[in-house]
């Protein structure tokens, strides 16, 4: 027998057709909160990889910042006795370094002595300097570290700048280390001597086991200056824009030096407040003075050194052309950092100079002047200006940026 297929009314159909739809609009409703659920899940997952990817490179920049190892080094190298220095490095002990450099000044340019009165003047001041400043001679013939031109005389200065740098870190390190909170900071793993500046500390540290230090010391630290620090995406517009402020000399783009490779890029700001990016110019210095400038900010040379051991007077000096900086510092496996800042250039009047007599020739409305100027060209047939500013005013200068630049 056939089987009668029984014909379905209209009325079921509906009703099937209207169940479909809302199974259909459930399923959908379904997968669109699912996708949501993911997309939301996945995004947080990328925020706490790249915050911890950031937390993790400023943890290196905090560490190159408090690491004794590496202040030592740069002390050594330049020769500076810091075992035998007082560890009390205030303004009277800078002061009374600066009268003795004072006196030599005065001996250069006195006419009064001869020869050989002078030699014996020499001596007896570089002693009581050196007994002040110990240095450690490689050589026994003492004769030849006589204090007894200008540029030695800038040179010691510059040697008191990092030993004051150097001392103002160690007191901050033992500051922290000394809070009655820091506990478990001290019993911590991370806690290492790579990051401890205490004098008496051994000098062999292993590096790959000490690379990050503790979440609690970062927070100390950042605490301890008046701006934060963020890392800006290497994928950004502004690291592109940086990036090619950092090659506009290089070979990259046609220029006579060789391309440096821009590792990473830290934004220095101070809380609510908007950085005004019209003139940029880069800062070159040993990483021993990065506490100081971030606590205090750029400061000008002390008072009390000569005015003549500064052929343009005492300012701070800064270049529109990175290499010219990175002459300044010392670098570790050929990796360096330096700083950019932003100057008002509208309120300083600028002057070309070029002779020694600055300090009676150059008038006191004068806030900056361009001392050097390099007409470079390039491959393509352009060419720019390669200039060294010094700048008298502090206030007019903001840090902007630390670039961590590999050399070639």
């Amino acid at each position: 027998m056939k089987k009668i297929i029984k014909k379905k009314s209209p009325l079921t159909k509906r009703i099937l057709i209207k169940k479909n739809i809302r199974k259909n609009l459930k399923n959908k409703t379904k997968n669109k909160k699912k996708q949501k659920f993911e997309k939301k899940k996945s995004f947080i997952e990328e925020k706490e990889e790249n915050t911890y990817e950031d937390n993790i490179y400023i943890k290196i920049l905090i560490r190159t910042i408090f690491n004794a190892r590496e202040a030592r080094r740069q002390l050594k190298f330049l020769g500076i006795d810091f075992k035998s220095i007082s560890s009390k490095v205030d303004d009277a002990f800078i002061k009374s370094c600066c009268d003795i450099l004072n006196q030599i000044d005065k001996t250069i340019n006195s006419k009064n002595y001869d020869h050989r009165k002078k030699k014996d003047i020499f001596f007896q001041l570089t002693k009581e300097y050196y007994r002040l400043m110990p240095h450690i001679f490689p050589f026994p013939d003492y004769s030849m570290y006589l204090i007894n031109d200008i540029e030695k005389i800038k040179r010691e200065i510059c040697l008191l700048e990092l030993t004051k740098s150097y001392f103002e870190l160690e007191n901050v390190f033992q500051k922290i280390k000394l809070n009655k909170e820091e506990n478990d900071l001290n019993n911590s793993m991370y806690l290492n001597d790579s990051i401890n500046l205490s004098i008496n500390n051994s000098e062999n540290l292993n590096e790959e086991t000490h690379k990050y230090i503790s979440n609690l010391f970062l927070e100390k630290a950042l605490s301890e200056f008046d701006l934060s620090i963020t890392v800006i995406k290497n994928n950004s517009k502004k690291f592109k824009e940086i990036k090619d402020f950092v090659d506009e000399f290089s070979s990259i783009k046609g220029g006579p030096f060789p391309s440096l490779e821009l590792l990473q890029l830290f934004k220095l700001s101070k809380i609510d407040e908007e950085i005004d990016e019209k003139n940029l110019f880069f800062y070159g210095c040993e990483t021993v003075h990065f506490y100081s400038i971030l606590k205090n900010g750029l400061r000008l040379p002390f008072k009390e050194a000569p005015k003549n051991a500064f052929v343009y007077g005492k300012g701070i000096l800064m270049s529109n052309n990175p290499y010219n900086q990175i002459k300044k510092c010392l670098p570790k496996n050929n990796i360096v950092y330096l700083f950019i800042c932003n100057v008002d250039m509208l309120k300083p009047k600028r002057v070309h100079l070029h002779h020694k007599n600055y300090p009676e020739k150059l008038r006191k409305e004068f806030n900056s002047i361009v001392i050097n100027q390099i007409k470079y060209h390039f491959e393509d047939g352009t060419s720019n200006y390669g200039m060294d500013f010094i700048f008298y005013d502090t206030s007019l200068i903001q840090l902007c940026y630390i670039v961590k630049l590999q050399i070639p």
